[in-house]
């Protein structure tokens, strides 16, 4: 846990820094203030050594160590101010007891020095180096399915027809979880015609798992995902391929927010709360539509990552887990299903912020 291991060496340097202070000031005379500043120079400059080799030794270093000492004290020295300025606010605008003033005001240098070190010092460097598609690269579509009866044969065909028309190859996965209106038996029979796969799982174990699963039996070089419902349109599947057919990106997703985008026939209340959950989810993707589930990528954007998602929003983990170095939004027009009730719910609501604080966690630890 790397945020742990920052705030234990904070702590190791604070000790050094009172130590310090007391032996040069008390048995070399020096004044207190001098004093202080050079305990604290000794401090930064150990707390720096101690982070090269166990807070951030698995980081690539670009600078050279003396760069990142730099870095590291003027971050430090920054921290110090912020620190005094915090202190003096809380005490005398506040009225707030100074020794708990400055708990929070180092609670809040703590969290500044920490980010700021692994954006500048210690940067995390997501460049990842994919080769290039084949000339003819297989596209597989996963589609997580239950209750889906009324959709599937329309929506399978209407697929199989737009990479024809794009003369690609192609294979869909379906994953049904034991759908009671028989999904599975309309899926197993279109198996005779159509190169599509069938997952049959006891039960309903949700729809990010059910893709997770579908990823391990896929065969393309591209993967890809999408509802059953007709609310991702297989006539944009070319428009979204295209950016990584032609090694563009590495991630290419339908998205609603950017220029073009847009959803057609949601009540306001479902408007807000999708905005909502992509403005939490923007600070660790950096995209305006992090809450697309209408998405493609290629195959070593997951290869050797560890996905384990909660809830329904399996792009967003790959997105903040996967090795890729950019990721491309096309617009395109949500709509609301074709036939069926949506499977949306509170709890899925729940259990969408419970992913995403583990997202944020993984982040600040990475």
């Amino acid at each position: 846990m790397r945020i742990g291991k920052f705030a234990v060496v904070g702590l190791i340097g604070l000790a050094i820094t009172e130590i310090l202070l007391f032996v040069l000031t008390d048995f070399f005379g020096i004044f207190y203030i001098l004093s202080d500043l050079m305990a604290l120079e000794v401090s930064v400059v150990n707390n720096f050594l101690i982070h090269e080799r166990w807070t951030f030794g698995d980081r690539e270093k670009k600078d050279s160590r003396i760069r990142r000492l730099i870095k590291y004290n003027l971050i430090s020295l920054t921290g110090m101010v912020i620190n005094a300025i915090f202190l003096f606010a809380f005490t005398e605008f506040l009225g707030i007891y100074y020794l708990i003033s400055n708990i929070l005001a180092a609670f809040i240098v703590f969290n500044w020095n920490y980010f700021v070190n692994i954006k500048k010092t210690w940067k995390y460097s997501k460049s990842f180096k994919i080769s290039n598609l084949p000339k003819n690269p297989m596209v597989s579509i996963v589609i997580p399915t239950y209750n889906e009866n009324e959709n599937i044969r329309e929506l399978v065909q209407e697929i199989f027809r737009v990479l024809d028309k794009g003369k690609m190859r192609g294979e869909i996965i379906v994953v049904d979880d034991n759908s009671p209106d028989g999904t599975w038996k309309t899926v197993k029979d279109m198996g005779k015609k159509f190169n599509v796969k069938l997952i049959k799982r006891k039960g309903k174990l949700g729809l990010s798992s059910a893709t997770v699963e579908g990823f391990r039996k896929a065969e393309g070089h591209i993967l890809g995902v999408m509802d059953a419902d007709f609310s991702h349109p297989p006539e944009k599947i070319l428009d979204i391929l295209k950016p990584i057919n032609e090694n563009l990106t590495d991630i290419s997703v339908g998205s609603r927010y950017v220029k073009g985008g847009k959803t057609k026939g949601w009540p306001f209340r479902r408007k807000v709360i999708s905005k909502i959950a992509g403005m939490l989810a923007k600070p660790i993707t950096g995209m305006k539509d992090p809450m697309s589930g209408f998405f493609f990528f290629r195959r070593e954007v997951i290869k050797d990552i560890a996905l384990k998602p909660e809830g329904y929003k399996i792009g967003l983990e790959i997105f903040v887990k996967g090795r890729h170095s950019r990721i491309t939004e096309i617009p395109f027009t949500f709509s609301e299903r074709r036939h069926g009730k949506s499977k949306l719910n509170l709890n899925e609501d729940i259990n969408y912020l419970k992913h995403l604080i583990k997202l944020y966690w993984y982040k600040v630890n990475r």
